[in-house]
């Protein structure tokens, strides 16, 4: 049917049902009844909102129309106008093309088509298929014969370009397709296969998506016949070439349909069909070779059509005996007879040119062949046979005398294009390139959609979830607070439960304002729960928050009204100091129960809430702080939910406002009504500046580059600036004072007739008083920050460098701090000009410009002009000699004075930073100062500017500037001290501590069970004359330390000193009395003189005490001293003792070695008796005697000098230490110099 062209209702309806559009308005009426009736079951149970849905989805699918409409119109505009451009060859000829594509175009908007498309928009839309092959191959012929319906308004014009040879490219319109007629000399000639390459690229850019849907290979049956098989491969290479063309320029795999034309030139071709009827010639003859799948591949398809030949031939044979006897000519008789014969010998070529056509390439992608058939249009020409009498199949041409008449019917050609080109329109595919690429694109497409179906319904689900959440979420806080409220529980847990209902009630406002992004579909119903959970929050507040503070208010009236009572009768001094807070909390009561009440349109909201916070935490004993931000933060918000819904007329919405007590106002205004003191007023403006504005920071008042070199724990309050005084604390007070004594709402006391009046003599003694007390805590806050401001800590001499030198820069931190401090202690005593004072600064300045060189007359006029605050003027007076500018400088000349002081001392600590051997050169820096050589010392010098100058300064300023002004000093001093360390500890590690620690440490007589030490070691190290101990003492410790009653003390420098490690001076000290005891005055070597005598002993014949060559023998003759030398010059190292008793027992002890002596001693018990004399007692006696009373010696011992060398003990005390000081370097700042 799809071939027959329709006409009138049957055309409209089946053209209808056929047609895209209606298969696509189908689809979205079955998605707008999915959303209608399944819209419920995802959350779309409100009607409107799924008709948004829909009206969404439908709108979306009427762009959709809209722009493939457009894009189709624009592409075929486009396509016609190459077409027209492309055939040009002479404006005439451009003219011609153009009128006949005009009226073609207008044909087709007149045509419905089954595609449902009109004009250019057809044009493109069509399927296209696109005839090759050599010239006058019949190709022009073949579409002109086709049948197909060509609406075109004249019935001679049946294409566009005109009749004879194609001289490049025809278009064919039909109603089912567009057919180009490409011209032979497309497919044989490379000559002009540029131009024909540049027709595919128009076909690929104007129907990029499917430039063609097939085409039709077309070669005479003649020419294959009379070739031979060289001739025929040469046809199929150039059929194949242009066959791989289109494939590689359009991108795309298509059908290829091969049609012989011209068969009729196939002897008794013409008397074998002539008897057929109309539809019989218009049916195909040939082979349709595709599989089921649509495709094949070449091999298949040249066997298939070699079975169809096969076929072809058999019912050829077949049907001529009919024929034959239908036929009463002989001679045509013979012709119908010998058909089936040419037919076969035919074949032959035919399918050496099919199977050469067919052969796959490897190089080269195979097309679809889908069929191959056999056509004739016109019966013209010769035809010819196979001729008998050679040896090969060759063929002739023959005349028959009686084809006397033209015959003109076309065989075998309509059904070929309406039963199988057009049934075959979608049959196309990419390239292998394209293939490629269209797999991943649908691959990616396919992964698009899916994860778009996913996660639409996963938004979907998403939504619906969250609004069930939100939902059940309401329900499940609303039933709690309810229960909390049934059960009575706890005030705690109401509040929370109450709170967590609010919170959540606040989130759903919040949906109102701005939805987030997952109810975007319209899955959103929670907004129906806010009027509800309202009505349970308005219930809820009044009982948690109104009624109670409005009881506890009441009650705080009552009892500040009993303390008031109280107070009269209370100590004047006590009273005093317990008024002004009594005062403040009863006002405040009063002020909040009128604000509530009474006054409700004076309410203050911020005022209200923070008083009802107030009351609340104490009702919940909560502590407002940081631990309770959070929760004072939820309680706040509350409360002002609460605030939002009173009213004086409540409606059923809304919440009526406290009830009056007009008693409890009545007293409580009658108690305040005394004169206000000046110290509750001050705390009210303080309390209420203090928080308008951060505190001023020390950074605050510093360059960015000056940041760094001074610090500050404190910082001022932002009441205590000069931006304060000016804009808020002076006018403050003056306000305060004024409703002092004037008209108060609270009091009420602002009648018509007092509304305005002061007692100005009153209001201004108020002042005054307030005043004081803000000045004095003003001048205490600044010199309490001025005593804080440190150095920042620092511990190379490099750090110090570059400290001093920022700090003595004319535009470094100090000259910031004072520039900052003198901005804020010079106060203007009115800082609100009034027309009086503006007149007065007008003719000031007048004055000032005529007494340019009378600088002190100037600076009086200036200072009349802008009086400073009295109160500050002899607190500051001492302080502005640093902060106020000079005569000839941006700086006082004071701080200029120790600016250049410190840039001096700057100079000395820059040399040593820049030293190589800076830890020298700090070592030779400190031990010139302690010296007390450094008189000429730029050091010396700041410190004497320093001292001059806070001298005779009041002592806050002396205090705070001596600290800050020394800091720098101190700091810098204490950095080369702790850089000097290093020297002398590594000098001390390598000269001393080495040589004691590998020559005498642990050793006798330093350890009593240690091996003997050398004495010539000790002597190296401790002898006074050349011993390294003493001179590295000499000569590194000697400008660090000095004696006092025998010890060793350090020195220091204005109460610094070098540091010492915690017990090194102790060890120092105890290694001059070692010495003093182990070498003589001014003595070089180890020596010792004593003298000895033995005690007589009851029992004792004989004593005897002898060490070398020296010895004292006593038996009990007169006792008498003898001198003694150790060590001995000569004789053994050897000391014996021993005792003789009347028994004739001789117990001794014996020891050897340079130590025999003292180690003999150590075996006594020896007791100090006076001076230089000393006993020792030795109790000899045997292991083996145990119980044998011992032998008792006795020997009196008397030193040539002070010493403790007969005591066990003194020589075990000493040892030196392995550092002289800590090796962790300690910071230089403020901190750790304050002590000092």
């Amino acid at each position: 049917m799809s071939g027959v062209n329709r006409s009138g209702l049957v055309h409209l309806v089946l053209g209808f049902l056929s047609s895209r559009a209606t298969a696509h308005w189908v689809g979205i009426f079955a998605i707008l009844t999915l959303i209608w009736f399944a819209g419920r079951f995802i959350g779309l149970e409100d009607q409107n909102h799924r008709l948004m849905v829909m009206g969404a989805v439908f709108g979306l699918f009427c762009l959709t129309l809209l722009v493939r409409w457009l894009w189709v119109k624009r592409s075929g505009d486009k396509l016609a106008k190459e077409i027209a451009s492309n055939h040009a060859g002479t404006e005439a000829e451009v003219e011609e093309i153009k009128a006949k594509m005009e009226e073609a175009l207008s044909a087709l908007k007149a045509s419905h088509l089954g595609a449902g498309y009109r004009g250019n928009a057809a044009l493109y839309a069509l399927p296209w298929y696109m005839i090759i092959g050599p010239s006058a191959a019949g190709k022009s012929t073949l579409f002109a014969n086709s049948g197909l319906h060509f609406p075109y308004s004249k019935s001679n014009q049946l294409h566009i370009q005109g009749f004879g040879g194609t001289r490049n490219c025809d278009w064919w319109f039909s109603d089912q397709a567009v057919l180009i007629d490409t011209a032979g000399r497309y497919t044989t000639e490379e000559s002009d296969n540029d131009q024909w390459l540049s027709f595919l690229k128009l076909l690929r850019k104007y129907r990029s998506k499917q430039p063609i849907n097939g085409v039709m290979v077309a070669i005479s049956v003649a020419d294959i016949l009379t070739s031979d098989s060289e001739q025929i491969r040469d046809h199929v290479k150039q059929i194949r070439a242009r066959i791989d063309e289109l494939i590689n320029q359009l991108g795309l795999i298509f059908p290829v349909y091969v049609v012989f034309t011209k068969c009729d030139l196939i002897s008794g071709f013409e008397p074998f069909f002539n008897e057929l009827s109309e539809d019989e010639r218009k049916q195909p003859w040939g082979a349709y070779l595709l599989e089921e799948d649509g495709t094949n591949t070449g091999e298949v398809a040249s066997e298939n059509f070699s079975k169809h030949l096969t076929g072809l031939y058999e019912r050829l044979c077949d049907q001529r005996l009919v024929k034959m006897t239908r036929e009463r000519n002989a001679q045509r008789k013979q012709l119908i007879y010998d058909f089936p014969n040419q037919f076969k010998a035919a074949s032959a070529k035919v399918e050496e040119f099919i199977d050469t056509l067919f052969k796959e390439n490897p190089y080269q992608e195979v097309p679809w062949f889908a069929g191959v058939y056999f056509t004739s249009g016109t019966q013209e020409g010769t035809p010819i046979e196979r001729s008998a009498t050679s040896k090969l199949s060759t063929f002739r041409s023959v005349l028959f005398e009686y084809r006397q008449e033209s015959i003109t019917s076309a065989f075998f050609i309509n059904q070929v294009f309406k039963d199988v080109l057009f049934k075959l329109q979608d049959l196309t595919r990419g390239n292998r390139k394209k293939r490629r690429v269209q797999k991943w694109l649908k691959g990616f497409a396919v992964c698009l959609c899916v994860t778009s179906v996913f996660a639409l319904a996963g938004l979907l689900v998403n939504s619906y979830t969250h609004n069930q959440q939100l939902l059940t979420t309401s329900d499940k806080l609303t039933t709690a607070v309810v229960n909390t409220r049934v059960e009575n529980q706890p005030l705690a847990e109401q509040f929370n439960s109450t709170l967590s209902l609010f919170a959540h009630y606040q989130e759903l406002i919040g949906y109102e304002k701005k939805l987030p992004w997952y109810f975007l579909l319209g899955v959103y119903s929670a907004d129906n729960t806010i009027k509800p959970i309202e009505q349970v929050l308005r219930q809820r507040v009044q009982a948690l928050i109104g009624e109670p503070s409005s009881e506890l208010v009441q009650q705080a009236l009552f009892e500040s009204h009993q303390n008031w009572i109280a107070l009269l009768s209370t100590e004047e001094q006590v009273a005093k100091r317990i008024e002004p807070k009594l005062r403040d909390k009863y006002y405040q009561a009063l002020k909040l129960q009128l604000m509530m009440s009474n006054e409700f349109e004076r309410l203050n909201k911020d005022y209200a809430k923070s008083e009802l916070l107030d009351y609340t935490a104490d009702r919940l004993a909560l502590t407002l702080n940081e631990d309770t931000q959070a929760l004072t933060e939820q309680l706040s918000g509350l409360i002002d939910f609460y605030l939002a819904q009173l009213a004086v007329e409540p409606t059923p919405q809304q919440l009526a406002i406290w009830q009056s007590n007009d008693f409890l106002v009545s007293q409580a205004r009658s108690d305040l009504m005394s004169a206000p003191e000046p110290t509750a007023l001050y705390e009210q403006i303080k309390a209420k500046v203090t928080v308008s504005k951060a505190a001023l920071t020390l950074d605050q008042m510093m360059q960015q580059n000056n940041k760094t070199f001074l610090q500050s724990k404190i910082s001022i309050p932002y009441v205590y600036t000069k931006e304060a005084w000016e804009n808020e604390v002076y006018d403050a007070i003056k306000v305060i004072a004024s409703k002092a004594f004037s008209g108060d709402w609270v009091m009420g006391t602002d009648n018509a007739e007092s509304q305005g009046s002061v007692d100005e003599a009153k209001a201004s003694a108020l002042v005054k008083s307030i005043r004081a007390l803000y000045f004095r805590d003003y001048a205490n806050v600044w010199f309490e920050f001025l005593n804080s401001v440190e150095i920042s800590p620092f511990n190379t001499s490099n750090a110090a460098s570059l400290t001093l030198a920022q700090l003595s820069s004319p535009e470094g931190p100090l000259v910031d701090l004072m520039a900052s401090i003198d901005d804020n202690v010079n106060l203007i005593d009115s800082p609100n000009k009034t027309v009086e004072t503006e007149k007065l600064t007008e003719q000031a300045n007048a004055l000032l410009a005529k007494s340019k060189n009378n600088k002190v007359k100037g600076a009086k006029i200036e200072s009349a002009a802008r009086k400073r605050v009295p109160e500050l003027s002899s607190r500051f007076a001492d302080l502005r000699r640093y902060t106020a500018k000079g005569e000839e400088n941006a700086r006082s000349d004071y701080l200029e004075q120790y600016l250049g002081a410190l840039s001096a001392f700057h100079s000395d600590i820059k040399t040593i930073a820049a030293s190589n051997n800076d830890d020298y050169m700090a070592m030779s820096f400190t031990q010139t100062l302690l010296n007390g050589d450094s008189k000429n010392h730029a050091l010396q010098s700041a410190w004497v500017v320093v001292e001059s100058q806070v001298r005779a300064l009041d002592p806050d300023t002396k205090q705070a500037l001596e600290k800050l002004l020394k800091a720098p000093l101190l700091a810098s001093v204490q950095t080369v001290m702790n850089e000097a360390k290093v020297q002398l500890n590594e000098r001390w590690s390598n000269q001393v501590f080495l040589t004691y620690k590998e020559n005498i440490r642990g050793k006798y007589p330093f350890n009593i069970d240690g091996p003997d030490a050398a004495v010539e070691d000790i002597s190296e190290l401790l002898n006074q004359e050349s011993g390294v101990f003493w001179q590295f003492m000499a000569e590194n410790l000697s400008p660090y330390l000095r004696l006092k009653r025998g010890e060793w003390v350090e020195k220091t420098w204005n109460g610094i000193g070098i540091g010492f490690k915690s017990g090194v001076l102790d060890k120092l000290t105890k290694a001059r009395k070692v010495t003093r005891s182990l070498f003589p005055r001014d003595g070089s070597e180890v020596g010792i003189s004593f003298q000895m005598m033995p005690v007589a002993q009851k029992g004792l014949k004989e004593t005897y005490i002898g060490f070398s060559d020296q010895n004292y023998r006593y038996r009990n003759e007169p006792e008498e001293w003898r001198r003694f030398n150790w060590p001995a010059r000569a004789g053994t190292e050897k000391a014996v003792v021993y005792g003789l008793d009347s028994e004739g027992r001789r117990i001794e002890i014996e020891k050897s070695g340079p130590w025999a002596f003292l180690k003999v001693l150590n075996e006594a018990n020896v007791q100090w008796v006076r001076g230089t004399e000393f006993m020792a007692t030795w109790q000899l006696q045997r292991e083996a005697e145990a119980s044998v009373e011992p032998i008792q010696v006795q020997v009196a011992l008397k030193s040539s000098r002070n010493s403790g060398i007969f005591s066990k003990y003194f020589m075990t005390s000493f040892a030196l230490p392995e550092s002289l000081f800590d090796t962790k370097v300690s910071v230089a700042s403020n901190e750790n110099l304050a002590l000092r």
